[in-house]
């Protein structure tokens, strides 16, 4: 093998290593962004509320896609009872404080139609002396800065 067919083999793998990883890149850019995009619920900053009330029940949502999957609670303001989206899955179940049936909790949040109910998204939630901050005051997730760790 001549030198000319040793830089032609060695172009040849390494355009083949750098079509790879561009090809790696543009997976993990969408990954992300589809990420990023999957649990998205609506949120209005002129429709904040603050209300107080006993957790009913703490569910998973039943969506398809691992993204989608969030968390919510029913809430009992004594008023009523209003279901509160926390954020997806992968995101609450790391987090410090898992809430149970019985808390009594202080919840900030846009109050919003969702698939024709009307919930509440959650930004911020107390409990006693915890505090879980979701969303910012425009309604940013918090995770969106996160990575979601398998």
């Amino acid at each position: 093998m001549n030198t000319q067919d040793v830089i032609k083999k060695v172009q040849q793998v390494g355009g083949g290593i750098a079509l790879l990883s561009a090809a790696g890149v543009v997976y993990s850019v969408a990954r992300r962004l589809n990420h990023r995009r999957g649990y998205e619920r609506p949120f209005d900053p002129k429709k904040m509320i603050e209300v107080k009330g006993e957790v009913l029940e703490v569910s998973n949502s039943k969506e398809v896609k691992d993204e989608k999957h969030g968390v919510h609670l029913i809430l009992d303001t004594k008023e009523e009872q209003i279901p509160v989206h926390l954020g997806p899955l992968w995101y609450i179940s790391r987090q410090p404080h898992h809430f149970k049936s019985g808390d009594k909790i202080k919840v900030k949040g846009s109050r919003v139609t969702f698939k024709d109910s009307e919930i509440i998204v959650a930004s911020e939630i107390r409990e006693e002396k915890m505090q879980m901050i979701l969303r910012d005051e425009k309604g940013n997730p918090v995770w969106q800065s996160w990575r979601k760790v398998s």
